[in-house]
């Protein structure tokens, strides 16, 4: 299996695990943040885990645009493009949860169809990155999948202390 398919085939399955267990998740838990609380609210992780993953690939990808400006999905959401990744932004967003499922759904789509057609000359490229430079599909496979699966367990955390099954297995 080459480093790409591998890497679609495990974005895939974060996708999965994350929709798995954001799907029953009711509003009073999405908006539930407690005094004292130095943890978002699961609504605000959510938006957050999916405007990080497209924003990362749109980012340090030349010439693509986010989902988030596409078909609308910025006003569907009611998320500014420009603050889309601001903390402060997404602590007092209260969010439609099917609504970000969907563009979550296209987020994915767009990362799949990325990583498929991707020349070897993009996945090698240098990108500028927390961790100094190094090659695209180096980056995106150590923060885009580490940044899903923490955040999906922070999800199933959050669900599990408030009594809800957090994960869907």
């Amino acid at each position: 299996m080459e480093a790409k398919e591998l890497l679609r085939d495990q974005f895939k399955t974060m996708h999965q695990f994350m929709d798995m267990t954001i799907a029953d998740c009711p509003p009073e838990v999405l908006e539930k943040k407690e005094d004292g609380w130095t943890i978002n609210k699961v609504g605000s992780v959510y938006a957050h885990t999916v405007l990080s993953e497209d924003m990362m690939l749109s980012g340090m990808v030349d010439g693509r645009e986010p989902v988030l400006k596409s078909d609308g999905w910025a006003e569907k959401l009611g998320v500014d493009a420009a603050s889309a990744r601001q903390d402060e932004t997404l602590a007092g967003l209260t969010i439609d949860l099917e609504a970000f499922r969907e563009y979550a759904k296209a987020v994915a789509a767009a990362t799949d169809d990325f990583l498929a057609n991707a020349t070897d000359e993009e996945l090698n490229k240098e990108v500028d990155s927390p961790m100094g430079k190094q090659p695209f599909i180096t980056f995106f496979a150590n923060i885009g999948i580490t940044h899903v699966a923490g955040h999906w367990g922070e999800i199933a955390a959050l669900k599990g202390v408030q009594g809800l099954k957090g994960l869907p297995f």
